[in-house]
């Protein structure tokens, strides 16, 4: 069993390759667990996922529990990993062992499974939402439904969404410019060094995106299981000096 999340593991953190078409290979998803926890001894807890009626789990099924980044990256490790025990209607259980990290289950904890592919265009989008990650817009609204997007997303949806952020970073980057011009620093590392950061983002291309969304593939732990606006978290990235996966 070990040999499997070592497995699990090693694709949790590789980079992936965003322009890759569904494959036969189960794809790994990240769903939270509720409040509900049960002890069953002192090393093993029944955790719960509450899912939508189109997501369907199988009896011993295997999970990996990881913790959500809250304040620090040392939040978001592995807390153990067990099988499904019992489903009842849309929840599921999950006896959870092997806990090293110290910490305690928390309600929004990510519990990881393998899950057979389906006939969607599995792009950069998709596989943001199989890290539960949800990207928001300058007015706070969601560009995705990290469910539903397993069920339809064709190639033309992910350029169109593709092109949307990336007129929401330009439009947030104008808006600041010409309100709080005192947010425009100038950028000291990487592809972006000498020039500032609401000027990258005014002139934001295409491919600047693309880079982004890869490097959060790529480091998915900061971002997994929480809502982001996506300028925010740009701006940040090219303050950071833009890294990129070198692939």
């Amino acid at each position: 069993m070990r040999n499997y999340f070592i497995a699990v593991f090693l694709i949790l953190f590789s980079g992936v390759s965003a322009n890759a078409q569904a494959d036969t290979t189960k794809w790994l998803r990240a769903f939270p667990i509720t409040d509900y926890m049960v002890s069953l001894n002192d090393s093993v807890k029944v955790v719960q996922l509450e899912m939508p009626e189109q997501v369907q789990l199988k009896e011993k099924q295997l999970g990996l529990l990881y913790g959500k980044y809250k304040t620090s990256i040392n939040d978001a490790v592995e807390k153990g990993y067990g099988r499904c025990h019992l489903i009842k209607s849309n929840y599921y259980y999950f006896s959870i062992g092997k806990n090293k990290s110290g910490l305690p289950f928390e309600k929004g904890d990510l519990l990881y499974v393998n899950m057979p592919p389906t006939s969607i265009y599995y792009g950069r989008i998709p596989r943001l939402a199989g890290h539960f990650i949800k990207l928001l817009n300058v007015y706070e609204d969601p560009l995705y439904d990290r469910y539903l997007i397993f069920d339809k997303w064709t190639i033309s949806d992910e350029n169109k969404l593709t092109d949307s952020l990336v007129a929401d970073i330009r439009f947030t980057g104008d808006y600041f410019l010409q309100n709080n011009p005192a947010m425009n620093v100038t950028i000291a590392t990487g592809d972006f060094a000498g020039r500032k950061v609401l000027e990258v983002m005014s002139h934001c291309t295409r491919k600047d995106v693309e880079d982004f969304l890869d490097y959060i593939l790529a480091r998915p732990r900061l971002y997994a299981g929480g809502e982001w606006k996506v300028a925010e978290i740009f701006a940040t990235w090219a303050n950071s000096g833009a890294p990129k996966v070198i692939k």
